[in-house]
């Protein structure tokens, strides 16, 4: 059977979707990659697509965009696609999922960036 994903029903999904597949690439390093070889390839390896979802969030964040515009990205990210479409989990529980690594993601960022002023103030 081909796990194919559910196209976004509104034009915010889309414009989400195509955000996400773009950082997706950059992240992967395959500029040809289509959504649904990335949704096939990830949405039912939850490790891996969790990975790909921090990492995406991570590249989104660091390229400007915004962390509410990121959590919209991953709301179309494989992992949430599958989970709310295939395995039936509410979509509340995916919300938060979705905002709660755009903000690690954002800490992350945060923390390196202090240790990397950190090591510029401090003399050697």
């Amino acid at each position: 059977m081909t796990l194919d994903p559910k196209e976004p029903a509104k034009e915010l999904g889309r414009e989400a979707r195509q955000q996400y597949l773009i950082q997706a690439r950059q992240v992967i390093g395959e500029a040809d990659l289509d959504y649904r070889t990335l949704y096939q390839r990830f949405a039912e390896n939850d490790w891996a697509a969790i990975k790909l979802d921090e990492a995406v969030a991570a590249a989104a964040l660091k390229a400007g965009i915004a962390p509410k515009e990121s959590v919209y990205m991953l709301h179309q990210g494989p992992y949430v696609q599958y989970q709310v479409h295939v395995k039936q989990i509410p979509v509340f529980a995916m919300s938060q999922y979705a905002r709660g690594t755009v903000v690690q993601a954002s800490h992350q960022i945060q923390r390196r960036q202090q240790r990397s002023l950190a090591r510029v103030r401090s003399p050697i």
